[in-house]
């Protein structure tokens, strides 16, 4: 059976180790997501299955020669190529061919009764017709349609922007096809639409295997079987499923080891004690008995549960039933990007805004909390309204003062201990007080942020992308706070997953207009795939809400939608 099996003892850099006693094997049409925190090396673990790493010691065996292949960025040793041609690549046995032929059919010209060369040309034609050379452009249109890249093929690789190359590297990938893929973040950087056309494309059309490495949670639930869970200092954890049960699953062994370990705890200590008790005296045979028995217990090693951190929000005891009101309103940089007929944020509402293909989405943010202003038309908050905001780049955050001080910018001038005890919260150590947020990874930065925004209070909350640069647990706990926040929240996101626990509502930037949904983005899903084209500020008028849905959809689900929002728009 076809197989890739993989063993890692050891791996370090400047003497610490990134990875060790791992051991699994790759069978035949896996489909395996690997989970862990950040700082965990799973960039090194991807390079390391595909022999870009190879200096340590490790075994791979790949006894039929599978072909594997490692997502990378596009970068070429002549940018003046186009597009297409570098597409074309992925094409590499089939182009080899085709110029081997050119040259036979020369060498014919000159030699046209000379059988060797007719033979060769004969035997490479029939190759070449059986590989499928002539559905080539055929197979790069229906992936770059896809992608969304087909504007971009006739264009010059020195001409496109660094997240179009990498759906241009994403789309090369595709078309290789190799025995087993490797994908390190795919969707980073790529479009909703692009997203879920590319998991459509590995649920159905994929043949062959793969092993991916995403924080997009939605992405791995509906691309992958089966989850690797790699955390520092334990093993690697195998779990037969998808990331949402992984999830559940995961919490149930960490309670089972921990209840055991303590169990075990527990009667060494009872047995402990007794042997103390009577160490001496007239029962001392029996107390070192016990205490050499008590020597053999094979003791259990405390389980690794890795910490989480805990996030909180301050928000204010009174608001409006009206936050903000943007009527016939121009978003604009240096020329008008789009246009708000009317939108109202009511109170309660979690509203995600969507955009597609990078349509100006933090413009829009920027612009609600008055830090770009408005071309033209009205922005009206009211006065009792107060915002916080995050903001994906951290530009509330002074890079080069320490963490002590980016606390004093914001005048939150508290004494150390109760700032420790803060910072606790996000998993920072009493030695972190007096670190640059240079020398913070992404992630830190972003918790560093949040445990700012904490001591503000609020009652409308925007959010830049809160989920970039988390891991799994740290987006969990975000999700979880989020949740139990009274008021409104404004926020962008690409994190299907996060978006589907936390939006009430939907805007979506489209053909250079914001539009309006009175759903979360599940249901906006259904609304598209059932063809439902309704007037979505009818829904708290419940006669046209029956009469529409019924006409529409099978009485169960006019019934779901009906008691979902005809009565609880604000």
């Amino acid at each position: 059976m076809k197989h890739l099996k993989v063993k890692i003892k050891k791996l370090e850099f400047v003497s610490e180790t990134i990875l060790k006693n791992i051991e699994f094997t790759l069978n035949k049409n896996d489909k395996i997501s690997i989970v862990w925190p950040n700082w965990s090396g799973k960039t090194t673990f991807l390079k390391v299955l595909t022999w870009e790493i190879s200096h340590f010691d490790w075994f791979i065996e790949n006894v039929w020669n599978l072909s594997l292949w490692y997502l990378h960025q596009i970068y070429s040793d002549n940018e003046e190529k186009t597009v297409k041609e570098e597409l074309k690549n992925a094409f590499k046995d089939i182009l080899i061919i085709e110029n081997t032929l050119k040259k036979i059919e020369k060498e014919m010209e000159k030699n046209p009764d000379d059988l060797d060369f007719i033979t060769r040309y004969s035997d490479l034609l029939e190759n070449f017709n059986n590989i499928g050379w002539y559905d080539i452009d055929n197979k790069i249109h229906g992936v770059a349609n896809g992608m969304k890249i087909l504007d971009l093929l006739d264009k010059k690789l020195i001409e496109v922007s660094w997240w179009e190359r990498t759906k241009i590297a994403l789309t090369k990938i595709l078309l290789k096809s190799p025995d087993i893929l490797f994908l390190d973040e795919p969707t980073n950087f790529i479009d909703i639409e692009s997203v879920e056309w590319l998991e459509s494309y590995l649920q159905n059309k994929w043949i062959g295997w793969y092993v991916i490495v995403s924080h997009d949670r939605e992405f791995l639930d509906k691309t992958c079987n089966k989850t690797f869970e790699l955390q520092p200092k334990k093993d690697i954890t195998f779990y037969h499923t998808n990331y949402s049960n992984y999830v559940f699953e995961r919490a149930k062994v960490e309670n089972k080891k921990l209840e055991n370990y303590k169990r075990e705890q527990e009667y060494i200590k009872k047995q402990e004690n007794l042997i103390n008790r009577f160490r001496a005296g007239s029962r001392s045979g029996w107390a070192k008995s016990r205490e050499k028995m008590i020597w053999k217990i094979k003791r259990l090693d405390k389980p690794y549960i890795p910490k989480k951190p805990k996030f909180y929000f301050k928000y204010l005891w009174f608001t409006p039933e009206k936050i903000l009101n943007l009527k016939e309103l121009f978003i604009w940089r240096k020329d008008p990007l789009f246009f708000i007929r009317e939108a109202i944020l009511y109170k309660w509402q979690r509203i995600w805004i969507v955009w597609w293909n990078w349509v100006w989405k933090s413009t829009l943010l920027k612009t609600i909390i008055w830090k770009i202003k408005p071309l033209d038309g009205l922005l009206i908050k009211w006065k009792s309204v107060k915002i916080t905001y995050y903001s994906q780049m951290h530009e509330e955050l002074d890079k080069n003062k320490n963490i002590r001080d980016n606390f004093y910018k914001f005048w939150l001038e508290f004494d150390e201990q109760y700032l420790i005890s803060i910072l606790k919260y996000y998993l920072f150590d009493k030695e972190d007080l007096d670190k640059k947020v240079s020398e913070l990874s992404w992630g830190q930065t972003s918790k560093l942020l949040f445990a700012i925004i904490w001591q503000k209070e609020s009652n409308l909350l925007v959010l830049d992308e809160p989920t970039n640069h988390l891991d799994y647990d740290t987006r969990e706990s975000l999700e979880f706070a989020l949740k139990k926040y009274d008021w409104s929240i404004l926020f962008i996101s690409h994190d299907r997953y996060f978006v589907n626990k936390l939006a009430t509502h939907m805007w979506f930037i489209k053909d250079w207009e914001l539009s309006i949904s009175y759903w979360n983005y599940e249901d906006y899903k259904f609304k598209l795939e059932n063809n439902l084209d309704m007037d979505f500020d009818l829904y708290d008028e419940e006669a046209q809400l029956n009469l529409v849905l019924t006409e529409k959809l099978w009485e169960k689900e006019a019934k779901r939608l009906k008691n979902k929002f005809g009565s609880k728009r604000k």
